[in-house]
């Protein structure tokens, strides 16, 4: 019998993920197919998944790869997967004139609708992850600061570490690391880049770039599982 499976190969230019799904058995991740950054400034990318498979000699491989880019997206990195493994988070630009002011969305990766979570395009909104339970989602933003139109350019982003419910409602600003007086307080232009639930929810834990590429790590504890 043929077996008409095809195995998915890394692509030269670039790729982001890839996140797998809590069974194991799926795979997204996107791919750069045009790096021209004057006609694209953060590059055009299509979003694939596959099925893991590992064959009768224990090689471990991708197959049946398909697109599932949303209409409209040029820029799209993927999150991960919500527990049931159904739908994934999406860092992408679609509907905006601008990449940098991308929002977060949810795609059902099976019928391919999608869902606006934060819908501010005058910020910069990236690296969203479900908790453990999938109720809650935390993500970066420069939304604390949008009233500064330098806040979400490349050259002067400021971020902080948000929390919200898996629909987007109920946002919350968990750190404050570009404002003066709170413990977290760092010097100007800090990016709270990608945070990361770990144990059972109660704890989260985050990468922050400083000026001059400095990076701390950071743990944000919370009272209870998150969601």
């Amino acid at each position: 019998m043929t077996d008409y499976r095809k195995t998915a190969t890394a692509p030269s230019d670039g790729f982001v993920g890839t996140p797998f799904s809590a069974d194991g058995k799926k795979a997204v991740w996107a791919e750069i197919i045009d790096g021209n950054i004057f006609a694209y400034p953060f590059g055009l990318w299509r979003l694939y998944k596959a099925d893991f498979y590992v064959s009768p000699t224990g090689k471990p491989s991708l197959i049946n790869k398909k697109d599932i880019t949303p209409a409209g997206a040029k820029w799209v990195e993927p999150g991960n997967f919500s527990t049931d493994g159904r739908r994934i988070l999406l860092s992408t630009d679609i509907g905006l004139k601008e990449a940098q002011g991308q929002d977060q969305w949810s795609l059902d990766v099976v019928t391919g609708e999608v869902r606006n979570l934060t819908n501010s395009p005058t910020a910069w909104d990236e690296h969203g992850v479900y908790s453990p339970s999938g109720k809650k989602v935390t993500f970066m933003s420069s939304y604390p600061y949008r009233g500064d139109p330098n806040s979400y350019s490349p050259l002067f982003l400021r971020t902080e570490f948000m929390l919200m419910d898996s629909d987007g409602g109920s946002l919350q600003q968990l750190t404050h690391f570009n404002t003066p007086g709170y413990p977290e307080s760092q010097p100007a232009g800090t990016v709270a880049a990608v945070a990361q639930f770990f144990g059972d929810g109660s704890q989260m834990f985050g990468t922050v770039m400083g000026p001059e590429f400095t990076k701390t790590n950071w743990i944000i504890t919370f009272m209870g599982r998150c969601g």
